[in-house]
């Protein structure tokens, strides 16, 4: 079975939070007895697991599915559903295994509990919205202090653009154009996470994506998530059709090189990407309509590439792009008919 790569990741955020979860609740059950039991240990340890467990599979099977949803109201929700999950495994430990004889004793041990439970759901539920919110990789570098201070790295960066989007805004109305635009971002999330990119900006139609040249050079990701955005949208033309009575077209450019990486701002705090890769980036997608192509690729990010069969890069030649004052040798990328196995 093939797991992407974005599934992988969050199989191992899951796990995570399942070991943390065993370690917690062996910990609340010990203190809960005033003694180290091993019998408390095990019981805990397995509430803890029995609990994330299910609270993990109810957050992908539906409140995944509610991301449309306000912030705080997907916050409570969230933060509901957990506290009930627990509050029921707990209230049948109650009544089942511990065999409380003081229903006083009893009554204050399970709503100790519960409010227990209701706050660490709340700041969990609050950590994993800040992720989607920041993405993955900007939450953990800001807890990290990754890029406090400036450094440089090598960076892979993809411009994509939408095709004629000031004409759609004129058809269907700015506010029904923001509505188009947010479908279509929410539609590609999947597309570019699945290739492991990192969503760096969203600037008015066009989304800049990221990956650090270490994590491509061994296959064509940053490439490939390219065509599975299109093949996203592709999938769901009719419904923009329907909807807005436009289908978002797309082009992008990509290329790679040195970049400044640092946290930038104070109350609006933000992990930039400085340097002339960037600006060339941009220059590069802007060049996808003069040549007509739908993806136009350095030969910098090319070189560095392992590109299968199924993908086809025809030279440009070398090409000096606007604002720039040496020329550099651009490829078009297609994918190819599907080869016979």
């Amino acid at each position: 079975m093939n797991i992407s790569s974005k599934n992988l990741k969050e199989i191992r955020l899951v796990i995570i939070f399942v070991l943390i979860s065993i370690v917690l609740g062996s910990a609340l059950s010990s203190l809960n007895h005033g003694h180290v039991y091993l019998e408390s240990i095990v019981t805990g340890g397995l509430m803890g697991f029995c609990i994330s467990s299910i609270c993990a599979v109810g957050n992908y099977a539906f409140l995944y599915r509610l991301r449309y949803l306000q912030f705080t109201t997907h916050l409570l929700l969230s933060t509901a559903y957990y506290t009930f999950v627990a509050s029921a495994f707990m209230i049948v430990k109650f009544i089942f295994f511990d065999h409380v004889h003081d229903i006083t004793k009893w009554t204050h041990n399970l709503v100790s509990a519960t409010l227990l439970t209701l706050g660490l759901s709340f700041a969990g539920a609050f950590v994993l919205m800040l992720r989607r919110m920041l993405g993955p990789n900007v939450l953990l570098n800001f807890f990290t202090g990754r890029y406090h201070a400036p450094v440089e790295e090598e960076r892979i960066f993809m411009f994509v653009d939408i095709v004629s989007s000031t004409t759609i805004a004129e058809k269907i109305g700015h506010l029904n154009f923001h509505i188009f635009l947010n479908d279509y971002f929410y539609d590609i999330t999947d597309a570019i996470l699945s290739a492991e990119g990192e969503i760096y900006k969203y600037v008015g139609d066009e989304i800049i994506v990221s990956w650090r040249v270490s994590d491509s050079i061994r296959n064509t990701r940053c490439i490939q998530s390219f065509f599975e955005i299109k093949k996203s949208i592709e999938e769901k033309k009719q419904t923009y059709m329907n909807k807005f009575g436009f289908i978002p077209y797309c082009r992008a450019g990509m290329h790679c090189g040195p970049v400044i990486v640092g946290e930038m701002g104070d109350f609006k705090r933000e992990i930039a990407f400085l340097g002339d890769t960037v600006n060339t980036t941009a220059r590069i997608q802007a060049a996808c309509k003069e040549y007509g192509t739908d993806l136009l690729v350095s030969s910098e990010l090319l070189n560095k590439l392992q590109a299968p069969r199924d993908y086809k890069a025809t030279s440009l030649g070398e090409i000096r792009l606007k604002g720039k004052d040496k020329p550099m040798e651009l490829f078009g990328i297609e994918k190819s008919a599907e080869l016979p196995q």
